[in-house]
């Protein structure tokens, strides 16, 4: 009987495993926490982490519909678009921000390119990540905003984050859509301008990068969900008080595969200390949306996003 008991109780103490499903651009505080576990508490005590970095959004959603993964990362705007369209999941917690108060995504073309305007771009190619992403929708909205039809003016192509540069100086595509690090990298070897920012198209604050969890997880692991949460945001506010120690763990743990030159001293993102979701923010992105035709039709963000398992403010 004792023997059982102490079986039953090693069990219960062993830290449960999560999987989680990460990309390539605006996740450091989530990278951080492999390659410093120590900046959390928790992990390998009430949690594991099994992490897999995905090269875009498509292929993460797919992943995580599939059951393959407990949690993941997502651009806002694709969660919020998947939710619309049926998917089960909850947002549950915010890793950065297109904001004012930070660095905002920029679209470059070559120096020497003739495109001078936005308004020069008509019967040109523009690389985004994925269509209907973020990058695509900021896009659209700054050549509307310059009297350009986005459906009939321009091409837009599916061109990953870290493809685009050379895309760029290939002839592929005229403009590219360049988050961190990308930007900070191709500024660093020149030969790119910048031609429009994420601002330029939606100028208001936006939840840029998420973290969600399936019901499953959430029902089946809880306690382990909100340990790695509690996590996240420790880590969170280290990248933030510290970002060249924790740019060069990064850089030592082959998280990021970029010269200290470029990436240490780079501008970053607005990151939520409590990594807290802006639902204000969301409202009005799902707003612009739908209205603009990327979502069908609008989601109740009160039962999309629940921030009951991030630590009490």
């Amino acid at each position: 009987m004792y023997g059982s008991l102490t079986l039953a109780a090693t069990a219960l103490a062993q830290p449960l495993p999560l999987r989680l499903g990460t990309g390539g651009a605006a996740e450091e505080q989530l990278w951080l926490m492999q390659a410093k576990p120590d900046v959390g508490p928790e992990q390998g005590k009430a949690y594991t982490l099994d992490v897999t970095r995905f090269p875009g959004t498509d292929k993460r959603f797919q992943a995580f519909e599939a059951g393959a993964l407990d949690l993941a990362t997502a651009s806002a705007n694709a969660a919020m678009l998947a939710a619309s369209e049926g998917a089960q999941f909850k947002i549950i917690a915010s890793l950065s921000r297109e904001s004012t108060q930070g660095f905002s995504t920029k679209y470059f073309v070559k120096q020497d390119s003739p495109v001078k305007t936005v308004k020069d771009l008509k019967g040109k190619t523009i690389g985004v990540n994925n269509l209907n992403s973020s990058s695509h929708l900021w896009a659209k909205m700054v050549l509307e905003k310059n009297g350009l039809n986005p459906d009939r003016d321009v091409t837009f192509t599916p061109v990953s984050f870290p493809a685009q540069g050379e895309a760029l100086r290939s002839g592929k595509i005229d403009v590219g859509a360049f988050p961190q690090p990308f930007a900070t990298a191709e500024e660093m070897k020149g030969g790119v301008r910048t031609l429009f920012t994420s601002k330029d198209g939606v100028p208001f604050d936006e939840e840029l990068m998420v973290v969600i969890a399936s019901p499953a997880v959430l029902a089946s692991k809880p306690a382990a969900v909100k340990a790695f949460l509690g996590d996240l945001v420790a880590s969170t506010r280290y990248y933030n008080g510290n970002p060249k120690p924790a740019r060069q763990a990064l850089i030592d743990g082959k998280q990021v595969r970029i010269s200290p030159d470029i990436y240490l001293p780079m501008a970053d993102y607005y990151r939520d200390p409590s990594a807290r979701v802006d639902v204000k923010a969301l409202g009005q992105m799902q707003d612009l949306l739908v209205a603009k035709g990327f979502q069908r039709k609008a989601v109740d963000l009160a039962t999309l996003v629940d921030l009951s398992y991030l630590p009490a403010k």
